[in-house]
Formats: structure tokens, C-alpha cells, sequence
């Protein structure tokens, strides 16, 4: 009950904190935000009633039972160590769950639903189909169940997880200097709209969520858009114009074939 607490706890914090920010300084006008809003926050409805509710309590008590018999309990690691490892290791997974989820024909199906997003704001970091959702949470529990990842870390990476998504979706932009410094270690709001782009070549990079090291190891990081950052098109790579009307459309995406644009 703790755990669960903490977790809504931080996200209403730090999505109300991040509301106000690309309100105030906005990166660039969003003229759909309303219909967008409406599609984003009935997934993440969705999303917390069929997986999100489960999420945490089947995470952390894989993590409780398996931390004694896990590849991690081998080692014969400190506790610091085993931490720190589980949270490096947690985000190495997304980074390539991310890119397993592009390049799969079947999981780029269900993944599609995020990219369809015509804009990008805060609450695009929610916009996942319910399925994409459920397969994540398992390939997460199978990992912790691996490696007996302790809970605490559990608990902390889906913090820290869950925080940068919302971070780097946000429709704001940090300061030049600033930017150029941060993105050499954590994924920045401009770095992942290059990820978002409608050309595929762009779409198919930088996949990390929290770190971008794993980008620059894997040869997957684009620092700029081909055609620049201010020309840079937002929307779902297979389409140059497509974007779901309904929300009845947006869960049926995954089960419709769309052709790639050239």
C-alpha cells in the first residue's frame, strides 16, 4: 500500500509540475491539445484498471520472493551495489524492449498507438495501448525474477522511469548550454522529439527513456533532425498526414495495416 502510494503520489506531483512549466514556456503551439488530451487520459484510465493497479503489487512481490536466489545474490554484492546494477540494468531492458517494440512487425503494431500522437506534451508519456502495457510488465518481471532485483529498486526505477517519460514528452525546451550538458547523460525533451519524428529514419532512434548513454553505446543517437529541429514533423512514421479521430480508434490500432510512407 505504501509502495502504491508513493508511486501516484510522486506522478501527480510531477505531472501537475510539468503542466505548468510547458504552459507557461511552451516549446511550440499545440492545436489539437483537447481531442489529444481526451484519447490520453482515457489510456492512462485504461491502462491504470486493466495493468497499472497490478503493476507495482506483482513487481514487488516478484522482487521480494526472488532476491534471494536471483543472479544478482551470486555475487555476493553489497546492497548499494546490487541497487545501483538493478537500476542501470532495468533501464538497459527498456532501452531494448524500446527498440524490440519498432523493429517487431506484431509489437510495432501495439507501439504505434504512442507514436500516433500528432503532438507531443506531457501527457503523450501516458499514451501506451493497453497491451503494450501488460507485455511490458511482464518482460519487467521476468527481469527482476532473473536477477532477484531488490525491491527497493523496483520501487525507485519505476519512479525514475515513469518521471523522465513525462519529462522528455514535455512540450517545453531546456536552455541551449543546458541542454547540450544534460543530454549527455539523461534523455531531454528535444532529444526524444527527434524520436517522435514522422520519417523513420528519426523515429527508429533514440530509444532511451531515463539515460541516453545507452544511445550513444548502441549507435542510436541523432542529436538534430535531418531537416532540422524547428522543421521536425510530429506524428506516426507510417503516415504522413494519419491521426486517430476516436478513442475507439486509437485501441483498434494495433489490428489495422497502414502503408509506410516513403
Amino acid at each position: 500500500m505504501i509502495d502504491f502510494t508513493v508511486r501516484i503520489g510522486v506522478f501527480v506531483l510531477i505531472f501537475s509540475s510539468l503542466i505548468f512549466w510547458q504552459w507557461y514556456w511552451p516549446r511550440a503551439s499545440l492545436l489539437q491539445w483537447k481531442q489529444r488530451w481526451r484519447h490520453n487520459i482515457s489510456l492512462l484510465m485504461i491502462g491504470a484498471l486493466c495493468v497499472r493497479i497490478i503493476q507495482p503489487l506483482l513487481l514487488s512481490m516478484v522482487a521480494l520472493f526472488s532476491q534471494d536466489f536471483g543472479l544478482f545474490s551470486m555475487l555476493g554484492l553489497p546492497f548499494w551495489a546490487v541497487f545501483l546494477l538493478s537500476i542501470l540494468l532495468l533501464d538497459c531492458l527498456i532501452y531494448w524492449q524500446h527498440r524490440l517494440f519498432h523493429r517487431v512487425p506484431f509489437l510495432w503494431r501495439l507501439h504505434r498507438v504512442h507514436h500516433s500522437d500528432p503532438e507531443l506534451d506531457v501527457s503523450s508519456a501516458v499514451r501506451f495501448h493497453p497491451i503494450e502495457i501488460l507485455l511490458s510488465l511482464c518482460i519487467k518481471a521476468l527481469a527482476v525474477w532473473l536477477f532477484g532485483i531488490p525491491f527497493e529498486a523496483v520501487l525507485v526505477f519505476d519512479i525514475l522511469l515513469n518521471a523522465s517519460a513525462m519529462f522528455n514528452h514535455t512540450n517545453a525546451r531546456l536552455p541551449v548550454k543546458i541542454e547540450a550538458w544534460v543530454k549527455t547523460i539523461l534523455v531531454t525533451p528535444d532529444m526524444h522529439r527527434i524520436h517522435h519524428s514522422r520519417l523513420s529514419l528519426e523515429a527508429n532512434s533514440n530509444y532511451g527513456f531515463f539515460l541516453s548513454v545507452w544511445d550513444a553505446l548502441f549507435m542510436s543517437k541523432r542529436n538534430h533532425a535531418l531537416e532540422g529541429d524547428e522543421n521536425l514533423k510530429i506524428g506516426l512514421p507510417e503516415s504522413k498526414t494519419y491521426q486517430p479521430a476516436s478513442l475507439k480508434e486509437v485501441l483498434v490500432m494495433p489490428f489495422k495495416t497502414f502503408k509506410r510512407s516513403r
